[in-house]
């Protein structure tokens, strides 16, 4: 992330439970300080939260290219799958997250009925996966070991605590919005 200057982002009062619920599985909203086209409205899926570092996946932003832009020998196919903009990290790369009991073998679980990755026989049974339960991503948003949790003290993400499966089945509705609707949107969800 493109940090703000010190003179810019003081640690804020709220800081300290924002950091109490970072954990895997808890949501980022950038705040308006966040001077980073990269995640200006930005809501991320904390994924993967340890002392080595944090990955996540963005949720509110949606890749206008066709399928068959976006994967190498799907020329001329007419399926249409939404494939979100997981973060600025390997923008090639495809990342897959289920919303199911029977996840793909060798998944990682995020939260309950939450996963990530896993093995897929080839590209088609990811694009042919049930868009209401599977996610496509390209790229993911990363950061080093303490370093997301420096950002949050500094003021630049506040963190939340929902219903993953909610958020992930109306995350269209957070595309375009403001940061104070995302974060009203955010706090409507139970946690």
């Amino acid at each position: 992330m493109n940090q703000p200057s010190y003179e810019q982002i003081r640690p804020t009062a709220g800081s300290e439970e924002h950091l109490k619920r970072l954990s895997s599985g808890a949501v980022l909203l950038a705040r308006e300080v966040l001077h980073d086209p990269n995640f200006e409205a930005t809501v991320v899926l904390i994924c993967v939260h340890s002392p080595d570092g944090s990955y996540g996946l963005v949720l509110n932003r949606f890749s206008h290219m066709p399928l068959s832009e976006i994967f190498d020998g799907l020329k001329g196919i007419n399926r249409s799958r939404e494939v979100l903009i997981g973060g600025p990290v390997q923008q090639g790369e495809l990342q897959i997250l289920q919303i199911t009991d029977s996840p793909a073998e060798g998944a990682y679980q995020i939260s309950q009925g939450i996963y990530m990755g896993g093995k897929w026989d080839d590209i088609n049974s990811m694009i042919n996966s049930d868009p209401e339960n599977t996610r496509l991503f390209l790229g993911y948003s990363g950061w080093g070991p303490s370093q997301l949790a420096s950002e949050i003290r500094l003021g630049a993400w506040d963190v939340y605590k929902v219903e993953i499966k909610q958020l992930l089945r109306n995350c269209h509705l957070l595309v375009n919005a403001d940061s104070s609707a995302i974060a009203s949107f955010l706090q409507s969800i139970p946690g």
